[in-house]
């Protein structure tokens, strides 16, 4: 089940590409025109901030056990904040009769049979409550909030949308406190820009983008969208989009004629050209050793478990793994540092989940 795609405008979204400065009058490399593919989607999103998209297909099952840990941890927090609640709240109505004049409250204190010694701890004793709660409220309490009441949309409100956890999900990350002004104004603009290669480049890393589900993304340079990624998957059920074509895509508004611009930073054909490389390598490391034969063993046991009846599931990749190692020890080899010496061969070895 996916919300209905509406035009959102709430405050931070008022401004308009317009208002959005910039020295040049050409498209800053790397960026281009965003293709027509991707115009249903632009006006769900903020003008003034650069937003990443992909297609996140890790496991339903994984990312059910990441996304559990917040939400157990935001109820315990929500829970713990209403039973705080539940206790002081008798407190401080007492403590308010007793400003008001209620000689009667359980918190006033008798001038002439308190002793100086009680006073100042009663005072001690207060403070300290009101700084402890203080605290809670204004450091625990906006994670409850924000997780299951933050508008126009939220964690919980993104998952029940969605119906639960999905083997695609888009992702759509917005820059937070910079964007495009900081990005494409100035001398440096584009990936010549220090906010392209300290910001943008991390954060689209390739081992970074297969570690991580999308929820694991937000840190201090980019928040999820959460709006924008229902009004995604509403229009790719309407059919006013495909999952390909928001995959892996930088965009960004620039002013006038230019309007929004978009960078693919790794397309399918740079993906296969890396894992042809990597098997390249992996064969020339074999080939030195004497050990050709343990690749074309490899080979084939990637093949046998991918032709297998369900397709090259999870549980066929623990099982190229295992079968593969065990065929390596045979020769002596150590398989995980022949991978190691090459930088990796998980992408060669198993399904592209992103």
């Amino acid at each position: 089940m996916a919300q209905k795609a509406t035009k959102r405008t709430p405050k931070s979204f008022t401004k308009s590409a317009a208002d959005v400065n910039t020295t040049s009058t050409a498209i800053p490399t790397p960026f281009t025109t965003a293709p027509a593919a991707l115009q249903p989607l632009l006006p769900q999103l903020d003008p003034s901030k650069v937003h990443l998209i992909h297609i996140d297909r890790h496991s339903p099952d994984h990312k059910k056990q990441i996304f559990l840990i917040p939400l157990l941890l935001n109820a315990l927090v929500a829970l713990g904040l209403c039973y705080r609640a539940y206790t002081a709240l008798p407190t401080y109505l007492h403590l308010l009769q007793t400003i008001a004049g209620n000689t009667e409250s359980p918190t006033t204190l008798d001038p002439a049979t308190t002793t100086q010694r009680e006073a100042l701890t009663a005072l001690a004793t207060r403070s300290l409550t009101f700084l402890a709660d203080f605290l809670l409220l204004r450091f625990l309490g906006p994670w409850p909030v924000s997780f299951f009441f933050a508008s126009p949309s939220n964690p919980c409100a993104w998952r029940w949308a969605l119906g639960g956890f999905q083997r695609e999900e888009v992702v759509v990350r917005a820059s937070r406190n910079w964007g495009v002004k900081e990005l494409l104004e100035g001398v440096a603009e584009g990936e010549e820009n220090a906010f392209f290669t300290r910001k943008i480049l991390p954060a689209i890393e390739r081992q970074f983008v297969r570690a991580k589900t999308g929820y694991l993304m937000m840190d201090g340079n980019w928040e999820l969208d959460f709006a924008g990624m229902l009004d995604a998957h509403t229009l790719v059920a309407r059919k006013e989009l495909a999952f390909g074509d928001l995959d892996r895509v930088v965009l960004a508004c620039l002013p006038g004629k230019h309007g929004w611009v978009c960078w693919r930073w790794e397309r399918e054909g740079d993906v296969i050209e890396h894992r042809r490389k990597k098997v390249v390598q992996f064969k020339e490391a074999l080939v030195k050793m004497g050990k050709e034969s343990l690749f074309w063993r490899w080979a084939e046991i990637v093949e046998e478990e991918r032709d297998r009846d369900g397709g090259f599931s999870e549980e066929g990749q623990k099982k190229v793994v295992e079968r593969v190692q065990a065929a390596f020890e045979k020769e002596g080899v150590d398989f995980e540092e022949v991978v190691g010496n090459i930088g990796g061969l998980e992408e060669v070895a198993t399904p592209d989940k992103q």
